[in-house]
């Protein structure tokens, strides 16, 4: 799904329920007044999001097929699938929960975790990558009222992000050489892990032109360290005549601190049906970028391993994530 087709549909959803509240709310021809703020109040939301996803093992398999050409490392080739298919974005599903508390609305404190996950296009693509990511954060934010429809805020969040790839392939071919059968197996195994931790500011802007509708935007700065590791293992089977005539093994390992910075934006159009239940329909885009500050890879031959950790080391790979969103919101005032 396209950039466009994303804001297209966004916008057709925004139509429809601005069209279905205006009868409710515009029979008197005046706006209605804006909800006033509770001394108390907690909100849980319960969001799911669909868009699309790059992640940085992508970047990272095809930098390798490049540098594989140097070394004449056939396993980093043979197992790279299609090198311009790399660069394709996956489908991707997100599940987020948030628990809020407001004091007057402009003293925030919260805690959220988010889970996303490629969809696995299945055995026709070549890729055959796995991708999860769990987020975990807490912070507090204050919101200032320039007037009763607009509100300017600040956040701070800590933050913690864990990415897991993983890479499961068994490649079978069978052939004939000099008028003997021949048959190849060769599985493959690869596991990805980063980390990475820091505060994330971000600012606010809350529109509130009516009682039952608002327009958030929000945007956060991830400046964020952590670390990355590889595990990799192949092992390559070639038997002639049911008699095994080639055996080759392969395994690497790598590890190195990394810096994890970019931005997450979003845009929410907030529906409230009451006072306690709302929906929020939004359009986020994220983009980050890991660097390698100290990097160190390893495997059976010590030049191949110091030509990789110099390689590796100078490398940038990028996560993009777009994505649609809708949360369902319930709230409590308490303490009035």
């Amino acid at each position: 799904m396209s950039h466009n087709k994303l804001i297209l549909t966004l916008v057709m959803m925004f139509l429809s329920f601005g069209n279905l509240f205006a009868k409710e709310y515009d029979s008197t021809h005046e706006l209605p007044e804006v909800r006033q703020p509770d001394k108390h109040r907690v909100y849980l939301r319960i969001t799911d999001g669909y868009g699309n996803l790059k992640f940085p093992v992508q970047n990272r398999i095809q930098n390798e097929v490049i540098t594989s050409f140097l070394v004449n490392d056939v396993f980093t080739y043979q197992t790279s699938g299609n090198y311009s298919k790399l660069d394709d974005a996956y489908s991707s599903t997100s599940g987020q929960r948030e628990l809020e508390y407001r004091y007057m609305d402009k003293f925030r404190f919260f805690i959220e975790n988010r889970n996303l996950a490629n969809i696995d296009p299945g055995q026709s693509d070549s890729r055959l990558l796995q991708f999860r990511e769990r987020y975990n954060g807490i912070g507090v934010g204050y919101f200032h009222p320039l007037s009763p429809n607009l509100s300017v805020g600040v956040s701070l969040r800590q933050v913690d992000i864990e990415q897991l790839t993983k890479r499961q392939v068994l490649f079978y071919d069978f052939g004939f050489r000099n008028f003997n059968s021949i048959s190849i197996l060769n599985p493959i195994s690869r596991e990805f892990t980063m980390r990475a931790q820091g505060i994330t500011p971000g600012i606010h802007l809350e529109f509130k032109p009516l009682r039952w509708f608002e327009i958030h935007f929000g945007r956060q700065m991830f400046n964020l360290s952590g670390t990355e590791s590889q595990n990799y293992a192949t092992y390559l089977i070639e038997r002639t005549r049911n008699i095994v005539s080639q055996e080759q093994g392969a395994v690497a390992f790598s590890n190195g601190t990394v810096s994890y910075t970019g931005e997450k934006s979003n845009l929410d159009f907030v529906f409230r049906f009451s006072s306690w239940f709302a929906t929020k329909w939004g359009y986020s885009i994220e983009r980050y970028t890991m660097k390698y500050k100290n990097y160190a890879y390893l495997n059976e031959s010590i030049a191949s391993s110091l030509f990789y950790s110099a390689i590796d080391r100078t490398q940038k790979q990028s996560f993009q994530l777009d994505s649609i969103n809708l949360s369902l919101e319930f709230s409590k005032s308490f303490g009035e």
